[in-house]
């Protein structure tokens, strides 16, 4: 947040003084859910975790979350605040989509394990699943995607306009927009307890919104499973191939 020492990171200094900050811009006296932004390897979780417990217990603060965290990073949180008697993180704000499904090697199972809730940024993955895109087709000007590129959301273009090809088709059989159903199967997936959208006008607001009006078929989602399915890494694989029946999918 600018070029002091103490303008980044998760210190106590920086922590308090921040939120304080935030409650003078706000004009309130408390804010329900903070969360930091990502993980610091340079500050002490402890230091991190107290001055976060000391902002709740001020009653400045409601709940604690984190965001972009690994899944040793979360799950050493929890086990810190738990060890210190101190606030625990009660969500994570991730980045999840159809064309990005790694949480669900980690972040989710540990989530529904832990009883951390999942909001998720960025459900359209930076646009590319709201229907402008297509294979074969020039892109859009005037979007966020075509003014600063891609910021790593889509790691497969040709396996993205696969997914993206039978998200038209269920969108036309549905009678919905393509955003709607890529939204509408993220509300699906276990562990999610909301999505964070980024319209940029009243339309597309409206929009996004109908994707809690209705729900896809189980044929629609498992059609989207198996065009947005990764292949599993070790040792996933080795979970999969024996013993599954004793692990949690």
């Amino acid at each position: 947040m600018g070029k002091g020492a103490n303008d980044t990171g998760l210190s106590r200094y920086h922590l308090i003084r921040a939120c304080e900050d935030s409650l003078r811009r706000l004009d309130t006296d408390y804010i329900d859910l903070y969360q930091v932004h990502g993980f610091d390897a340079l500050t002490p979780l402890e230091e991190t975790l107290r001055a976060l417990d000391s902002l709740v217990r001020s009653g400045k603060v409601r709940y604690i979350g984190c965001s972009n965290y690994s899944a040793w990073h979360l799950m050493k949180a929890l086990s810190v605040s738990e060890r210190l008697n101190l606030e625990r993180y009660v969500s994570q704000q991730v980045y999840y989509s159809l064309v990005a499904r790694e949480l669900e090697f980690e972040l989710i199972p540990l989530s529904l394990d832990q009883g951390v809730g999942i909001l998720v940024w960025s459900p359209l993955a930076f646009g590319f699943l709201s229907g402008k895109y297509r294979r074969g087709q020039s892109q859009p000007e005037g979007t966020r995607r075509a003014k600063i590129g891609d910021i790593g959301t889509v790691s497969d273009l040709e396996k993205g306009y696969d997914i993206v090809e039978v998200l038209h088709e269920v969108a036309n059989n549905r009678g919905v927009s393509v955003a709607q159903v890529a939204l509408n199967w993220l509300l699906r997936q276990s562990g999610i307890t909301s999505v964070i959208i980024g319209a940029r006008n009243e339309q597309q607001l409206r929009d996004n919104l109908g994707a809690a009006q209705w729900e896809l078929t189980l044929e629609e989602v498992n059609r989207l499973n198996q065009v947005s399915a990764n292949a599993p890494i070790y040792p996933y694989w080795h979970q999969r191939k024996f013993g599954a029946e004793r692990i949690p999918q």
